[in-house]
């Protein structure tokens, strides 16, 4: 009977610490660290990476349209000086050619 009695008293019940909610509520309400893709801290530093990638290449590509609308309309003056110094060559052409015969 010695060996029940010494299992009644270490099953005896035993009231809990005074801090023991506590500690068990701490314990599950703590968040577990995200991985580091989704911290909101990386995601801005890979959106800041990505722009600075983006951002070059945009106004290069800008850049060289603005250079190509400006050589356009640069072509199309020369084109219209062209025309109207044509236009005088041949109505001298043609004033000289009346006169001659």
């Amino acid at each position: 009977m010695n060996f029940d009695d010494e299992l009644r008293a270490a099953l005896q019940r035993e009231p809990a610490p005074a801090d023991f909610a506590a500690r068990v509520l701490g314990k599950t309400t703590k968040t577990r660290a995200l991985p580091l893709w989704r911290r909101p801290a990386a995601l801005a530093i890979a959106a800041a990476l990505a722009l600075t990638a983006l951002v070059p290449s945009a106004v290069y590509q800008y850049r060289q349209h603005r250079r190509a609308i400006e050589a356009r309309d640069q072509l199309i003056l020369a084109l219209s000086i062209a025309r109207v110094q044509l236009q005088q060559v041949r109505e001298r052409i043609q004033h000289n050619t009346r006169h001659k015969i």
